[in-house]
């Protein structure tokens, strides 16, 4: 039997048998992984309460066989992160943080970069002004594609590698992966236009920790394109449309996000 003792961020736990919860996590030590539980549920569980959605934990595991699901034996809290929790537009940008993550990094696979970034993201989430969400959640797509090896190019055309950064007009393609110049352009490619000011600001969220980026934003006529582009870029990695349900229901009762 394997006891293993790490850091862990709880993505979700769902129900298993009477008083078992199925806990998905992303290890600092372990990547995306799931553990089981045991009897968490039980009010008189030393455990109980302390599977929360989302908090930073020490966790102690098993597994009695590498193939074979891991059970938690113990788990403290580091930290929690109650806003979350208590504001739909909060959870609505957590829960997509966890979509994009399942759907572009793949199970046990380690990264204290990325563990890292879901820890910064999660606290700006919860403490940040509900104005700088939806640019929080952008920054952290950006920074997860460029860990998980799909870093873009802003600065050089990635067709005829002439450096870009003083043209007035750019254009992205998701599927380089980077800026084109206007006159290296296909006509029948698909393209985000993106200005010199988008440009710097993108380049700065690649450069810098998320909690450095507070009083970095898009403007109104920059956020929308950006969250196109980078949902469109992030499609094209996983070769399919990301799974983004949680913003599609706030969308549906909070229109403007």
């Amino acid at each position: 039997m394997s006891l293993q003792k790490t850091e862990s961020i709880i993505l979700r736990a769902d129900r298993s048998g009477e008083s078992s919860l199925l806990v998905y996590c992303y290890l600092k030590d372990g990547g995306r992984t799931n553990l089981l539980a045991k009897g968490v549920r039980n009010p008189k569980s030393k455990m109980v309460g302390r599977v929360s959605q989302f908090s930073h934990t020490e966790i102690l595991y098993y597994r009695s066989d590498p193939e074979k699901l891991g059970v938690v034996s113990q788990i403290e809290t580091i930290r929690d992160y109650p806003e979350i929790k208590g504001d739909i537009r909060r959870l609505s940008y957590a829960s997509a943080v966890v979509e994009v993550l399942e759907s572009l990094v793949p199970r046990d696979e380690s990264s204290e970069d990325i563990f890292n970034l879901l820890i910064r993201t999660l606290y700006q989430l919860n403490y940040a002004h509900g104005s700088k969400l939806d640019f929080f959640f952008l920054a952290y797509v950006l920074r997860l594609l460029s860990l998980s090896g799909y870093h873009p190019e802003f600065n050089t055309c990635v067709r005829t590698g002439n450096d870009l950064r003083g043209e007035e007009r750019l254009y992205f393609s998701p599927e380089e992966g980077g800026v084109v110049s206007e006159g290296a352009v296909d006509p029948d490619g698909r393209y985000f236009r993106i200005d010199q000011g988008t440009r710097k600001v993108l380049n700065l969220i690649l450069d810098s920790p998320i909690d450095k980026l507070t009083n970095v934003n898009f403007s109104k006529s920059q956020k929308e394109p950006v969250r196109a582009m980078l949902l469109k870029f992030l499609s094209v990695q996983t070769d399919r449309a990301p799974n983004l349900s949680s913003l599609e229901f706030l969308n549906k009762i909070s229109p403007t996000g």
